[in-house]
């Protein structure tokens, strides 16, 4: 016998603290969350053997679903291991609105896992608490309360940057936070040592490369494992493995920030959307700079001869024909954007065997030629599923329609039956109150009552599901479907096909190629749910064959 498994989910982030509200920080925070959620849990006497699995991001923003012990949760979802799913309300799963109700009112459903938000008495055993104006409208006020909490908190950093405080999360590679204010940088010696030694040898005239495979010769620890060695929490660094070398571009940077002069700039990027990794730069002329705010590691002196030496820099717009690729295919060893040489045969290559001798990464790259091939390929592939599904929906819906009046009838005697029900429930309770029936009884009776009542509401709930479907122009709602099946011919990529389909992709030395396409899970619902044949193996193994080998 299968053990049943429940999953807590747990989340607290920024969002929740910087209103400075500690009554609401102490109800959101994490060890509040897991005695609710055990409490409730003992509530329910179904639960009484089961399993129950703890997923907790703790410092997580609820914009996105970039965060790992939810992409483990859900992970373990999509294998089956988790039966049921439980949270404190809506937004400690997500602030995104479109994200949450679809995991909700359309993922969870297809893989068949109850979800409970235990503050917004959701429990989807009961249909009509997922498919109802109230749950969408909740999760829609979770993810407008986000946004406009976001732009108070952006709206405040910019004031405090104006008046000399450091607000980044993390200080610049060659400082650290004041421990009695964090808010202000102090020097960080060995690091401040590294920096000084840069802006010295780009000011002599060596180019950043010559710096760069310097730096590396002499074993100089990059700004990523100088901090990791020194015990920053940082959760994410823009790499695949745990070692990494000096760059021409990690030089630059160092060399044109203008915080080694001992000034607060803020403000050089903007992020767009709000929860989102994506940002755009802004002009320069629109940074919050505040000299004097913290010692200087270069004099003014030491900055502008480094400057000097190196190439003007010119703001300007990245535009290039080849734009839908950039920055997206990325070396699989390094984790650094791969380069790619305008030749007569364009290709790409990772650039790090020019910074250090010792690289691993000196023959991973590919033809654009066989790369384009590969990811049409791959769009081809998925929207020919997505058109099997679409097509296997519409022959089931069509052989499974009714008369919608007859619909109606039922629908109409199950609410009777429902109303009965619901009146019993009422005349147990009151034999109960007046001694005429013992507890056990009671219980006994309202617990199998419980049970009936549950089951006319499920079969209302789909009788409501054939009813629509009975419609003319109804199909399948799936946003895998959606993206894909109108991509059937296509034959260019373009910057919207690209960032509507993928993520990033990754080259390893044998050419071997794994591409992150979206919309990963609501592929794997489809095929639990038995729109794609049901053949899983198959179907994973037409997937991973296109994601993995060059034809």
């Amino acid at each position: 016998m299968s053990i049943y498994v429940i999953a807590e989910y747990l989340r607290l982030s920024s969002e929740d603290v910087d209103l400075k509200n500690t009554q609401k920080t102490e109800s959101n925070s994490i060890s509040n969350q897991r005695d609710l959620l055990n409490a409730h849990l003992k509530k329910i006497p179904e639960f009484a053997d089961a399993e129950v699995v703890e997923f907790c991001d703790d410092g997580w923003s609820g914009k996105n679903f970039e965060r790992p012990a939810v992409q483990d949760m859900l992970a373990q979802v999509r294998q089956g291991k988790i039966q049921c799913v439980i949270v404190k309300d809506l937004s400690r799963l997500g602030r995104d609105y479109l994200t949450v109700e679809n995991y909700i009112s359309r993922i969870f459903p297809f893989l068949g896992v109850r979800f409970i938000s235990v503050n917004d008495g959701i429990d989807s055993i009961r249909p009509m608490d997922v498919d109802n104006l109230d749950t969408s409208f909740r999760a829609l006020l979770y993810d407008l309360y986000s946004r406009d909490l976001s732009r108070k908190v952006r709206s405040a950093q910019r004031q405090r940057a104006q008046r000399g405080d450091f607000v980044s999360r993390y200080a610049p590679y060659g400082y650290v936070k004041d421990p009695q204010n964090k808010n202000h940088l102090l020097i960080d010696p060995p690091a401040a040592e590294v920096v000084h030694r840069i802006f010295l040898m780009v000011g002599d005239g060596h180019s950043a490369r010559q710096t760069a495979k310097a730096l590396n010769r002499d074993c100089v620890l990059t700004p990523m494992l100088y901090k990791i060695a020194a015990g920053c929490t940082q959760k994410s660094w823009n790499n695949v493995q745990a070692e990494n070398s000096w760059t021409d571009a990690a030089i630059i940077r160092v060399v044109r920030d203008e915080r080694y002069l001992g000034k607060v700039i803020f403000g050089k990027r903007y992020y767009d959307i709000i929860g989102q990794k994506h940002s755009v730069k802004v002009s320069k002329k629109d940074w919050i700079i505040t000299e004097h705010t913290h010692e200087a590691i270069v004099t003014q002196e030491e900055f502008d001869r480094a400057q000097a030496a190196l190439k003007e820099y010119v703001e300007r717009n990245v535009s290039s024909a080849y734009r839908p690729l950039r920055k997206k295919v990325r070396c699989g060893i390094c984790g650094l954007a791969m380069m790619r040489v305008e030749t007569k045969n364009p290709y790409f290559f990772c650039r790090a065997s020019k910074w250090t001798d010792a690289s691993p990464c000196a023959e991973v790259q590919i033809s654009e030629h066989d790369l384009w091939e590969i990811i049409l390929n791959g769009i081809h592939l998925r929207a020919a599923l997505a058109v099997d599904a679409s097509l296997v929906w519409d022959a089931q819906h069509h052989q499974d329609k009714r008369d919608p009046h007859a619909i109606l009838k039922q629908i109409s005697n199950l609410r009777d039956a429902l109303d009965q029900q619901k009146h019993l429930t009422d005349q147990i309770y009151e034999s109960f109150a007046l001694g005429e029936i013992d507890k056990t009884k009671y219980i006994s009776q309202r617990a199998s009552i419980k049970e009936v009542i549950n089951g006319l509401s499920d079969k209302i709930a789909l009788l409501k599901a054939e009813l629509e479907s009975s419609s003319d122009g109804v199909r399948l709602q799936n946003p895998f479907v959606d993206a894909f099946k109108k991509y059937t011919a296509v034959q260019e990529l373009t910057d919207e096909v690209v960032a509507d389909v993928l993520t990033v992709i990754h080259i390893f030395p044998d050419h071997r190629v794994e591409i992150e396409w979206n919309y990963q899970d609501e592929l794997q619902a489809l095929i639990t749910a038995g729109y794609l044949g049901g053949d899983w193996n198959g179907a994973e193994k037409s997937v991973d064959l296109l994601q993995s080998c060059v034809p």
